[in-house]
């Protein structure tokens, strides 16, 4: 009797420092980026791109690139913007994210931060190619397929200064076919323009 409660004892003691160790690595990855420094958080940044970039470069380890790779960088974009909210790199930090997300077809997460982007950073330099992507996310990815809000983010786009004015007649010209998905307009395009050459 006396063994068993020991037993029980030195069980239950286990899974204690089992789940306290647990959940100190929780808070440390929750703290990851905490106490860093502008210029270390974007040393970092730098670093997660560069390695990244290298092995994008290599065609055979291409396709090897695990996705916990691209959440490391998304990681440590967001340590910083959570850190640093309003200093400018934040703005690109939040339009990188955004990319990340795409290409990992977390469309809703793109989304938003794509949409926070907006919202916190109205100028944002890069703020056509933003619009685009949201509308092509909406009118691609979104199931059903989201017309509203590719109006809203092509009507965005027309509002911006500074726009090509062969971009402003392009988005003028989708707008007007917005019922037709985006392949159906290309398939439409492609048409129209054979039949006028």
């Amino acid at each position: 009797m006396i063994n068993k409660v020991l037993f029980l004892f030195a069980l239950l003691l286990l899974f204690s420092s089992c789940k306290n160790g647990a959940s100190e690595k929780e808070d440390a990855l929750k703290n990851k980026g905490v106490g860093l420094s502008r210029n270390e958080l974007k040393a970092s940044i730098k670093q997660m791109e560069d390695s990244i970039t290298g092995l994008l470069q290599n065609k055979d380890r291409k396709k090897l690139i695990p996705s916990l790779t691209y959440i490391e960088l998304i990681n440590r974009l967001k340590s910083y913007y959570q850190r640093f909210p309003n200093d400018p790199y934040s703005s690109q930090c939040l339009f990188d994210i955004h990319i990340q997300y795409s290409s990992l077809n977390a469309n809703e997460l793109a989304i938003a931060y794509g949409d926070t982007l907006l919202s916190k950073f109205p100028n944002f330099p890069n703020s056509d190619l933003l619009l685009e992507s949201l509308a092509t996310t909406y009118d691609i990815y979104i199931v059903p397929r989201d017309t509203t809000n590719v109006r809203k983010y092509y009507t965005l786009l027309l509002n911006l200064k500074g726009i090509s004015s062969q971009k402003r007649k392009d988005t003028q010209e989708r707008l007007k076919h917005i019922e037709l998905g985006l392949f159906d307009y290309i398939t439409y395009q492609s048409k129209h323009q054979a039949k006028n050459k």
